[in-house]
């Protein structure tokens, strides 16, 4: 598959002539929030993740935040009810071009792939991706970083393709809305499916499925707050399972082997805490 990069929005045009003009004003260019002065992780996926950042079901995300607090910047890029058909063209938004990473001290370490419990909708629910495509669909997303040819093309992002949880039937049946559109047979091809095509990328899987069916020993309602999504029990063990996976494979960006990016307030000296204090990214 050829890829190539998204054209220029055409908001983006219109918002150069802008930070032009402000710059020619001697204002600061309204379009810049905050400089990136941490490198990042990010979290992709759908509502398990955008959901992995809740206080009241201990999100993973949240969780993996505090982990890398001064050290890394954790990104919640998730998107409720997204499946991988509607998922990769964001992707392809997310993920930064050869020439931006070239262009930017600031880099995405890790990211994680955490996709499929939509996909495995029953057929005729309207978040249903066939399986084949599915698998397809995850392929193109890990060829976007992996392949030379892309413009997207990132030699140092790490990559953790996330197995999605089991399905709870009985709970979800009284969650979901109208009919059982979710069975925990179809969802258990779909994790094998991501498990499968990320031996074949040569992609580190994080196995969510096969840890909360372990863990769980036939009460998934422990690990599932509605039958589909994390409850607090199973965030918790969504968050051991990266870190975890992090240690063993990306040893050298575990948080632990991680120094603060910028000194600790009792390193300060009163009299000469400027360069104490200066992010290394930002350093000119």
């Amino acid at each position: 598959m050829k890829i190539h990069p998204l054209p220029l929005p055409e908001r983006n045009k219109s918002c150069s002539f802008l930070c032009c003009l402000f710059c020619r004003l001697g204002l600061s260019n309204p379009l810049v929030v905050m400089q990136h002065c941490y490198h990042q992780l990010v979290l992709f996926g759908d509502s398990i993740t955008q959901f992995s950042f809740n206080p009241e079901t201990k999100g993973f995300g949240a969780a993996l935040a505090n982990a890398y607090a001064r050290k890394r910047d954790v990104m919640n890029r998730g998107f409720s009810g997204y499946n991988t058909r509607w998922a990769l063209p964001v992707w392809r938004q997310i993920m930064p071009t050869v020439k931006y990473q070239r262009e930017t001290p600031a880099k995405i370490e890790l990211a994680t792939i955490f996709l499929g419990a939509n996909d495995a909708a029953l057929s005729f629910s309207p978040q249903h991706i066939p399986l084949e495509e599915y698998k397809s669909n995850l392929r193109d997303m890990i060829s976007m970083v992996q392949s030379p040819d892309s413009p997207y093309f990132n030699a140092d992002m790490r990559l953790i393709v996330i197995t999605p949880p089991p399905l709870n039937e009985s709970q979800w049946r009284e969650n979901c809305d109208g009919p059982l559109n979710r069975n925990y047979e179809t969802t258990k091809a779909y994790a094998e499916a991501a498990r499968q095509v990320a031996k074949e990328k040569g992609v580190v899987v994080a196995d969510l499925w096969t840890r909360i069916v372990q863990l769980a020993d036939g009460h998934l309602d422990t690990y599932l707050a509605d039958g589909l999504h994390l409850s607090a029990a199973g965030n918790q063990a969504a968050f051991a399972l990266l870190m975890e996976t992090i240690a063993t494979h990306f040893n050298e960006i575990h948080p632990d082997n991680l120094d603060m990016a910028i000194s600790g307030w009792r390193e300060l000296n009163s009299d000469n805490y400027e360069a104490a204090v200066q992010f290394p990214l930002l350093k000119n």
